[in-house]
């Protein structure tokens, strides 16, 4: 599911080449989940004290660049310079071989698709894309999107183009080969100074601009030290991933943000917790991360010798907040209660905190 994008210029300039390609593995790619706080995501640009005066700055690998809004999905994010997971898994990422948004070509901002740009499919000819930095913000108007082949061209626009960069679907929980992309033209209109707070001194001004305010949740489970240190990340335990589904009252704002790969990252923790501590019949273990909950026999000593379907995950919000995590898959299983089973394991969301609540497995 996640991937590093390059994007490399011909030698004309005519075409931006897609290269995605440096494929580092679903596994890893947001299991690494990284919550930066939004004090990080601060910008400064220090210009001479003149009227109006406001020098863009050139950001770094990793620092925030600006903020996309994009009001028909009520979606504002982050955007730092960058393609590596180090970036996606907490901003979209301006692809460093693009232009800056505003400039004659094609600037590409891309994001995770079960992240900021979960909703993306949904636009549509006519809805705006903003883009603001420290010193000015650009209005572009969808034109078109399509689903590309990874490695696929796309051209290299001589007027001002934002294309908008995410998987397909953008539902997937694993490494697709296609992906969306939607393509917006600069309105023309001159570009506008952004709302941002300045200090002024003596001799300098300096500009900042603020990430927008995303709530975003460290998930955990109360795994002990000893079942953690087995592996319980998904890079550790290879298990095919199949979709996410949000269920019930799910905020916009938790769908469009890093805390649905972070929840998820958080259950399969506890779901291969509970496999480590059932194949060694370890019941501190498993109480420590289910409790109440009884052991499933199948599982009791046993060894799960594959999964045999994707995994599949369904986050669910009652009331605003969300609820519970349910996990499918079908498995087979050796010892003496071995074969195939469907399964289905639930886990209950308190706060950040996330444990397992029932554990269901039947003959397939």
């Amino acid at each position: 599911m996640k991937r590093s994008t390059r994007i490399a210029a011909t030698a004309l300039g005519a075409v931006l080449i897609w290269a995605s390609l440096a494929f580092v593995g679903y596994a890893t790619g947001w299991t690494i989940h990284k919550h930066r706080a939004n004090s990080q995501l601060v910008a400064q640009v220090h210009t001479p004290a003149q009227p109006g005066a406001c020098a863009e700055a050139t950001p770094q690998q990793g620092q925030l660049a600006g903020v996309v809004d994009i009001p028909s999905l009520s979606l504002t994010a982050p955007v730092e310079q960058g393609t590596d997971d180090a970036e996606l898994n907490v901003a979209a990422g301006h692809a460093p071989a693009s232009v800056w948004p505003g400039k004659n070509g094609t600037s590409v901002l891309l994001a995770h698709d079960v992240s900021y740009f979960v909703h993306l499919g949904d636009l549509k000819p006519g809805d705006l894309v903003t883009y603001r930095n420290q010193c000015q913000r650009w209005t572009f108007q969808v034109t078109g999107s399509k689903v590309v082949n990874a490695g696929d061209d796309i051209l290299n626009s001589a007027t001002p183009t934002l294309v908008l960069d995410t998987c397909w679907p953008t539902n997937a929980l694993f490494y697709t080969s296609q992906r969306l992309l939607v393509s917006a033209a600069l309105v023309a209109n001159p570009p506008t100074p952004p709302s941002t707070p300045t200090k002024k001194g003596s001799s300098t001004t300096t500009t900042t601009l603020q990430a927008p305010a995303i709530a975003t949740v460290n998930y955990t489970t109360p795994a002990p030290p000893a079942l953690v240190a087995q592996g319980l990340t998904l890079d550790q335990n290879s298990t095919p991933m199949g979709t996410m589904t949000l269920t019930g009252n799910t905020s916009q704002a938790f769908q469009q943000s890093p805390n649905p790969l972070g929840l998820t990252a958080a259950s399969l923790e506890a779901y291969f917790g509970g496999i480590h501590a059932a194949e060694q019949n370890r019941s501190d273990w498993w109480a420590a991360i289910a409790p109440g909950v009884t052991m499933p026999k199948p599982l009791q000593g046993a060894t799960i010798t594959g999964h045999d379907s994707p995994l599949n995950v369904a986050i669910d919000s009652q009331g605003g907040a969300v609820s519970t995590v349910t996990l499918t898959t079908t498995i087979s299983v050796g010892g003496s209660d071995g074969g195939k089973y469907d399964q289905s394991v639930t886990l209950g969301v308190a706060g950040p905190v996330v444990t397992i609540r029932q554990w269901g497995m039947t003959h397939g």
